[in-house]
């Protein structure tokens, strides 16, 4: 025990170990097809572990992911965030747009009102983030807990991430099966038609640029995010540099400065997430049994809460916008699991309701645009704007 307490020391046991949990979560997330999520088993494994004393409370910082190299590979993904928002499709999907919009303004009213009456308004502003929008909003809400001392809500940001795919993963896929049935049914009559086929050359190709090159103009838009925080600190409101480093990223990829998704180009978007991902799970070290089992209360309670909030929100938006119920539901929980989920839960229903390839295009035209669409609004850009307002209220 003593030799396996002495490797979990070193940087080299400390992340095989740290990635055996990643990889036992990914494989368990895999066979039960997303009905448990990743998040919430390697949340549990972890809090066992370092309960147990299996686990140091100093592996994350043993593999030498602090709190410096946290915020550099964030600004760097929030800023490849911004390159993956296709304008002119976000404009044909401008109904999916206000639809999400007004999903993420049923998770904010529940978290702020309710939520804050019941729970505290450090635990309500805490979960809010995450439950628009998963890592990113989260690691930016472990931070703000961190600074406040406050342990509490670092704790609840994790754990509403972890909870938040028990009830919308399965939620999803309900919603998405029943508009799939409801449009192959439309197929069949004929009042959907196969989308005409495209030329596989249309459109401009983006020059492929070096991995120093592409990681240079992340690091340039970082330092114009990092210098925009510190001029609004000094008029009064500070707006988080992630903010300005995603709406920086989007300009520039709008400009031409950035490609498309340019730090998958740059064989670094893999690296950067477990990164992300082991630094917020390091959180959970050092923590008591009750505040942890406090923090599932109240992360529990709330998910369940939005998720309501957030189905009466979609009934309201099928009256306004004439689209059914189930594929606005499923638009608006994109903010409980986002991109790839969405895209895995599309093609279930497809596999399940279609039959041919023309049928399955046909169905496919009209559920992977608002998915995808969907993911973007709440998952990449309003997240991200909500956790750097809400962070500031953190005590």
């Amino acid at each position: 025990m003593e030799f396996i307490q002495g490797l979990l020391q070193t940087p080299y046991g400390a992340l095989s170990a740290l990635l055996a949990v990643l990889v036992a979560g990914e494989a368990v997330a895999k066979l039960t097809k997303g009905f448990v999520p990743m998040a919430l088993l390697v949340t549990l494994l972890l809090v066992a572990l370092f309960w147990t004393g299996v686990f140091p409370p100093n592996i994350v910082e043993a593999v030498g992911i602090t709190a410096v190299l946290f915020a550099l590979v964030s600004a760097l993904l929030v800023a490849n965030l911004g390159t993956l928002i296709n304008r002119k499709e976000m404009a044909a999907q401008w109904r999916t747009v206000l639809i999400a919009l007004m999903g993420i303004v049923a998770i904010i009213a529940i978290c702020l009102t309710i939520g804050a009456a019941v729970f505290g308004w450090n635990n309500a502003v805490a979960a809010a983030p995450p439950l628009t929008g998963a890592a990113i909003a989260t690691a930016m809400v472990r931070t703000a807990a961190e600074a406040a001392g406050n342990q509490q809500a670092l704790v609840i940001a994790i754990v509403c991430m972890a909870l938040q795919g028990i009830i919308g993963y399965p939620l999803t896929a309900l919603c998405l099966r029943k508009e799939a049935q409801a449009l192959c049914a439309a197929y069949k009559n004929g009042t959907l038609k196969a989308p005409a086929a495209q030329d596989a050359n249309a459109g401009k190709a983006q020059k492929a640029s070096s991995t120093n090159l592409i990681l240079l103009k992340l690091g340039l838009i970082a330092v114009v995010a990092y210098l925009l925080q510190l001029a609004t600190a000094a008029i009064g409101f500070s707006i988080s540099m992630y903010v300005w480093a995603m709406l920086l990223g989007f300009l520039a990829h709008e400009l031409g400065f950035l490609e498309t998704d340019c730090l998958t180009k740059a064989n670094a978007y893999g690296l950067c997430i477990t990164i992300i991902m082991l630094y917020l799970f390091g959180g959970l070290a050092g923590n008591d049994m009750n505040t942890i089992l406090s923090a599932f209360g109240v992360s529990g309670a709330l998910v369940v809460m939005s998720a309501a909030g957030m189905a009466a929100m979609a009934f309201a938006a099928s009256k306004i916008f004439k689209r059914s119920f189930w594929i606005s539901y499923a638009i608006i929980l994109n903010a409980f699991l986002g991109f790839p989920i969405n895209v895995i839960l599309v093609n279930e229903a497809l596999d399940i309701n279609t039959g041919d390839p023309e049928e399955r295009a046909a169905v496919s035209s009209e559920l992977m645009p608002p998915m995808l669409v969907g993911s973007f609004v709440c998952v990449t850009i309003v997240s991200v704007i909500i956790a750097g307002v809400l962070v500031n209220y953190i005590r």
